[in-house]
């Protein structure tokens, strides 16, 4: 495990981008994209940067997860986040991107095993340790699955959807063994409130009721925090 602690959330997104320009170096890479708060100075990044730089052709985005029942374009579902800050400023081809909804579903699991799993996994971290949509209880061997979300998600995500009532009340994900045969993993957090979490996901047991704390177990796994979420390692 490498433990990275920058000064700001905006050096947390810089720091994430240049993780995945890495794979620049690669010949192919299929990287799993989160959203949320965290990762959005990291599609600003890399948004500036391939603006300037061809994104190669042989790159191939996977979204990890999504609300179920809802339109995927709604204001507030995943691929809505990623389509504005970054599929859509950089006029990714479709053939390059993988959505993950109700049509994609029963097949996301072993197209994307066909692919060959991921390359790099980006993934943040609730409040109750949850990493994509696996909620604690998720078992360890669980691949791409329906989940049904929590009220402490739904409180997280509330402001997505102009209220904490209508946040649906499930959502789809990559499961905790697809995660795990990541290649790498990119884990990222910011501010004071993921700071508990984030310790105890990284240093305490590793258990089912903290979905994060398996990532202790990855041989590649890049942490990047921002001081307020790293206090509890200092």
């Amino acid at each position: 495990m490498k433990i990275n602690i920058v000064k700001s959330k905006k050096g947390v997104g810089k720091a994430a981008a240049e993780a995945i320009l890495d794979l620049l170096k690669s010949e192919h890479a299929n990287i799993g994209l989160a959203t949320g708060n965290s990762p959005i100075e990291c599609y600003d990044t890399l948004v500036q940067y391939f603006s300037k730089h061809e994104l190669p052709k042989y790159w191939h985005f996977f979204n990890i997860d999504e609300y179920d029942q809802v339109p995927i374009d709604l204001e507030g579902t995943c691929n809505a986040y990623l389509q504005e800050r970054f599929y859509g400023p950089l006029n990714i081809p479709e053939n390059q991107i993988h959505r993950l909804y109700a049509e994609t579903f029963p097949f996301f699991e072993q197209n994307l095993h066909k692919a060959g799993g991921l390359d790099l996994c980006m993934l943040g971290i609730g409040k109750n340790g949850h990493i994509a949509f696996n909620e604690p209880g998720t078992p360890f061997g669980s691949v791409t699955h329906r989940m049904e979300l929590t009220e402490a998600s739904k409180q997280q995500h509330g402001d997505e959807f102009g209220g904490v009532g209508n946040v649906p009340s499930h959502g789809l994900t990559i499961g905790m063994k697809t995660i795990m045969n990541s290649r790498r993993i990119l884990l990222i957090a910011n501010g004071p409130e993921k700071a508990e979490m984030i310790h105890k996901a990284l240093t305490g047991p590793v258990t089912e009721s903290v979905p994060a704390s398996i990532l202790q177990l990855h041989p590649a796994l890049t942490v990047v925090l921002d001081e307020a979420a790293a206090s509890r390692f200092q």
